[in-house]
């Protein structure tokens, strides 16, 4: 809409037959587009892999040809020439701080991707090794934070890596249903539940709640959840080892650690591409709560998605 093209409707099965909150539009099933079927354009908002080709199939069947259908990853990775004149300097700042040559090559090849679309996967590391690079030294003496826990799966990781050796595992994880989901796959080891969001204070935020990996805290959510503080709630268990993955809400999440990182000097894995200044602000300001950290960038896919920053 911002583009000057109008738009029609969303399409969505689960949501049908409700108004997008923000744009008061309404969502429809697919089969009513059927009428107006020739004159429209698909903007198909899937990400994931799986699911964008079962869409993508179920509407070539329903009569709308491939010219019709466009691919958003396509169109919404692509960043602007004045974006990138506007915060020129932050990315020079970023690649000044970082600590080998690895992370300058994935930075620079990052920068590319989100201006240029470029391929990166010669710089893409293992995805299995997202959240524990190599550059992590780990000890039985952890305690290893893990914000966004969603069903544990980062958690088990953790403690498969350790072979079970680990003082603790503390994991933040706001959705309700998942809750039950942790405790029955973490069944083998012992850790602190927090059914929290986090945030840079304590309060109440909306939340879109999508029962995925994409649930984030969100102005037009359809929740509300609780958002803490690490700083309020871990400082006493002396963390050694926080991993990041919370849809965006990494900034303010740090900002609400800084005790916790000028006091333990701890190990970092933070995601920086789930809002466009991620990759910017968020080095700069772990670099800023402490001067004694080593900055390292490591990209686990060929797209603007999964980038990490560690510090050490």
């Amino acid at each position: 809409m911002e583009q000057g093209i109008a738009v029609k409707c969303f399409c969505d099965k689960k949501t049908c037959g409700q108004e997008d909150i923000q744009t008061g539009l309404k969502i429809v099933r697919a089969e009513e587009l059927r009428p107006s079927m020739d004159e429209l354009l698909i903007l198909l908002a899937v990400f994931d892999d799986t699911a964008y080709d079962m869409v993508y199939q179920q509407l070539l069947n329903s009569g709308f040809c491939s010219e019709q259908l466009m691919n958003s990853k396509n169109i919404g990775e692509k960043l602007t020439i004045s974006f990138l004149e506007k915060n020129m300097e932050k990315y020079r700042k970023v690649y000044s701080m970082l600590g080998d040559e690895a992370s300058k090559e994935v930075y620079l090849n990052r920068i590319k991707r989100a201006y240029l679309e470029q391929d990166i996967s010669h710089i893409v590391s293992n995805a299995r090794d997202i959240y524990f690079d190599e550059q992590i030294r780990l000890t039985e003496e952890e305690v290893f934070v893990d914000c966004g826990g969603f069903d544990g799966d980062t958690a088990i990781r953790f403690a498969n890596r350790m072979n079970g050796k680990f003082k603790k595992i503390i994991i933040f994880e706001p959705e309700r249903f998942k809750e039950e989901i942790i405790k029955k796959n973490l069944k083998d080891y012992n850790y602190d539940f927090y059914g929290y969001g986090l945030w840079s204070s304590d309060t109440i935020l909306k939340f879109d709640a999508r029962g995925d990996c994409g649930s984030a805290i969100y102005e037009f959510g359809n929740d509300e959840i609780a958002v803490k503080t690490l700083d309020g709630t871990v400082f006493e268990d002396a963390p050694t080892y926080i991993k990041m993955d919370i849809e965006g809400s990494e900034l303010e999440a740090l900002k609400g650690c800084r005790k916790i990182i000028e006091k333990y000097r701890l190990k970092l894995a933070v995601c920086i591409y789930h809002k466009l200044e991620d990759l910017f602000e968020i080095p700069i300001l772990i670099k800023e709560m402490c001067q004694d950290y080593r900055l390292i960038i490591r990209q686990y896919a060929n797209s603007k998605f999964e980038t990490v920053c560690y510090a050490v």
